[in-house]
């Protein structure tokens, strides 16, 4: 896997990048502040939280979730073909967004402060 990272955010522990070859599971938590758990190698967790504390925005389903982790694999994927060191980050598509939940995985390089859509 090329150089692939994960960025992370949630209110407990902030912003963390992680490694993406470092991922062994992707999961939805629904019970927990609707979050994406990151499990890296060694069996620590990793929160990402899919809605901001407070956000207007309608809650996101199981399926919401899943489909959310399943577009992380498939972007860290994706961006491993790719040459050279890349950021995913998961932002508010809105209506350009490929699912109903506004959101999806943008690729961005290391180098660069562009965004690109993961797939």
């Amino acid at each position: 896997m090329q150089d692939v990272w994960v960025r992370t955010q949630s209110s407990i522990s902030g912003s963390r990048a992680v490694r993406a070859d470092t991922i062994v599971q992707v999961k939805w938590d629904s019970q927990s502040s609707q979050s994406l758990t990151l499990v890296v190698a060694g069996g620590d967790e990793v929160h990402h939280q899919a809605r901001p504390y407070g956000s207007g925005a309608h809650p996101l389903t199981k399926d919401d979730g899943t489909a959310l982790a399943d577009g992380l694999l498939s972007a860290m994927a994706t961006s491993a073909a790719l040459p050279g060191s890349h950021l995913l980050i998961l932002h508010n598509g809105g209506d350009v967004a490929s699912n109903a939940t506004g959101l999806q995985w943008c690729r961005a390089a290391m180098d660069d402060t562009g965004e690109k859509s993961a797939h």
